[in-house]
């Protein structure tokens, strides 16, 4: 009877102890799609993260997206988390905040508020990696990428509130509805980063001296000469999509595409101008991007 008693928890411990074996092999990340939908590169790098200046967890980069475990920092800041998904959705609660993102919509809805989130999400041995840009928008942290660290200043961490109304209460009507028309009316057949990448000019446009100063005066800024088509044809007028709302309440939340740029063209109707006088920096959809000459940004 005793031998039979020691086998079996002999055998208990060798059943617990697999887990861990497991773990220590390391291998490769199981990607949920969207990743799967794409070509995701064959190799990855590890990326230790460091939170306050302590190393807090691993995480991993593919290209230029580094994806973060969310259950350390959870654990660490004492914040309830479960979440459940599969190859389509995501749903997760994050010290009571609920968070949902389908696959390839490219945006978590956080609370009524829009997060940009292109890479969605990965889970490797039950764990969930978020994308560094959106966990760290959920948590409000500041971070930078150096040295081939990922660093985490927790001393203003908190999880993102929101609320049905949070557009309408946080930011000027007429910037959400000047914003989401431009974009709709330029970019409404653009995929979401042309879209973003629209509002982004037009909001850095906003902030520089040489433009109008509101969202309405850039986008009827006539000093040069009428500076956006649908303007002059009047389909900015037009009714915006769900999409390109959505697009505008990302701007307004920080998401950026476009860099410091402050024009776009579509080249398939002439770009000489744009090329002679201004800096290339990226296409988004069918549009390109300028800076510029030499100003050095993007």
């Amino acid at each position: 009877m005793r031998k039979t008693l020691l086998g079996a928890l002999l055998a208990l411990t060798l059943l617990l102890a697999e887990p861990a074996q497991a773990a220590l092999a390391a291998p490769s990340p199981t990607p949920l799609p969207p990743l799967a939908q794409r070509e995701t590169p064959a190799n990855f790098s590890a990326v230790p993260v460091y939170l306050d200046g302590l190393l807090l967890s691993r995480a991993y980069q593919w290209g230029d997206t580094v994806y973060v475990a969310l259950r350390p920092l959870c654990y660490w800041a004492g914040l309830e988390m479960s979440w459940t998904g599969d190859a389509e959705h995501l749903s997760l609660e994050l010290d009571g905040l609920k968070v949902e993102c389908r696959a390839g919509d490219q945006y978590y809805l956080a609370d009524g508020r829009y997060i940009y989130a292109p890479e969605n999400w990965f889970v490797r041995e039950n764990e969930l990696y978020l994308p560094r840009y959106a966990l760290c928008k959920l948590l409000n942290l500041r971070n930078e990428l150096r040295d081939g660290a990922l660093l985490l200043d927790g001393s203003q961490l908190r999880v993102l509130r929101g609320g049905k109304d949070y557009y309408d209460l946080n930011f000027p009507l007429e910037d959400v509805y000047w914003l989401s028309h431009i974009i709709g009316s330029e970019a409404g057949i653009e995929p979401m980063e042309g879209k973003i990448g629209v509002g982004n000019v037009v909001m850095n446009r906003v902030r520089d001296p040489d433009f109008p100063d509101t969202v309405f005066g850039v986008v009827y800024d006539y000093e040069h000469t009428v500076q956006f088509e649908p303007v002059s044809k009047g389909t900015i007028h037009d009714d915006p999509k769900q999409e390109d709302i959505i697009a505008a309440y990302m701007v307004l939340e920080g998401a950026n595409t476009a860099g410091e740029c402050i024009y776009f063209v579509n080249p398939d109707y002439g770009s000489f101008w744009f090329d002679n006088n201004l800096d290339f920096v990226k296409k988004l959809g069918r549009h390109n991007f300028y800076v510029r000459k030499g100003s050095g940004n993007g």
